[in-house]
């Protein structure tokens, strides 16, 4: 007689249609989820990889499909992930998704609404660049991250989106015990307008540098600030190196070659793969970005 988990259209359901984990349908067909899990094997039934059963009420998509989409209350989706719905509704309530009484759900995502100017999208550019982050907060809008050692640097950072119609939400202070120190952060309100840079910038979750992206003095001046470093030398003119190891090879090459078209002297240093710009162009650089907007930072423009 055939078993329940050894129909292949019955488990395929319960684990990919009705998002059962492996634990549930086995204890549904009373048996060990080692049984479960090598009839899936043996039915060619593939496992969900993306992320882990009992967490995947943190990942935003799979939320917002159960709960949007497919309409199920947070009491089912808490049963599909085996935790309370006290945390499903923590996490609602984090990406933004709130409840009706009658217990249908309305997506309430606090999308805000501004008219980003070109300098405006230059200067995120630019501190994206360097530190700077978008979060996707929603499908429909993402906000803007940054930490910094420099309290001034971060309330300058708050003010400059401020003005350009981006408001922020409060500046946190955290210690670092190692390190004996303090650093600060905050994030901006979601907005709509953020959400195109968020995709342009960041296509699968990772930060690259766009293909489009055309260096100006701001945009410069702002990856400079984040990532940049004027190297003096003892009886030699000083150098600048910017720190991009975080993106491609072929990034930093576009980079590279945005900096030679502007009349500098850049190359990519592949030990690190950051870009350096020769002690014959620092000055040249130096003058094209202008002066540091904070004091915090003004060393780095002490040539």
């Amino acid at each position: 007689m055939i078993k329940l988990y050894q129909n292949k259209e019955w488990l395929k359901r319960k684990y990919w249609d009705e998002g059962l984990s492996i634990k549930l349908i086995a204890k549904l067909c009373k048996v060990c989820g080692n049984t479960i899990w090598k009839w899936m094997i043996k039915l060619n039934i593939p496992r969900r990889s993306f992320i882990p059963n009992d967490i995947r009420y943190r990942d935003r998509n799979w939320l917002y499909q159960k709960y949007i989409i497919e309409k199920l209350s947070t009491t089912q989706i808490a049963k599909l992930c085996e935790v309370s719905d006290v945390i499903v509704g923590h996490w609602l309530k984090n990406y933004n998704i709130s409840l009706r009484s009658n217990g249908e759900s309305i997506y309430l995502s606090g999308i805000n609404y501004c008219k980003l100017s070109e300098k405006a999208i230059e200067w995120i550019e630019g501190e994206l660049l360097g530190d700077g982050c978008i979060f996707s907060a929603s499908p429909y809008s993402a906000k803007f991250t940054y930490s910094s050692k420099y309290l001034e640097y971060i309330n300058y950072i708050s003010n400059t989106l401020k003005s350009f119609g981006v408001k922020c939400g409060k500046i946190q202070k955290r210690y670092h015990k190692k390190l004996n120190s303090y650093s600060y952060s905050f994030q901006s309100y979601t907005y709509k307008e953020l959400l195109y840079i968020r995709n342009k910038w960041y296509p699968e979750g990772k930060k690259i540098v766009p293909i489009d992206l055309k260096l100006t003095p701001l945009i410069c001046r702002q990856w400079y600030i984040g990532d940049g470093c004027l190297k003096h030398h003892k009886g030699g003119k000083p150098n600048i190196e910017l720190s991009t190891c975080g993106f491609s090879i072929s990034g930093v090459e576009y980079l590279v070659n945005q900096l030679n078209k502007l009349g500098f002297r850049a190359m990519r240093w592949a030990f690190h793969n950051t870009v350096g710009i020769s002690t014959h162009s620092t000055k040249d650089f130096l003058d094209y970005i202008g002066n540091s907007p904070v004091k915090c930072y003004s060393y780095k423009f002490e040539y």
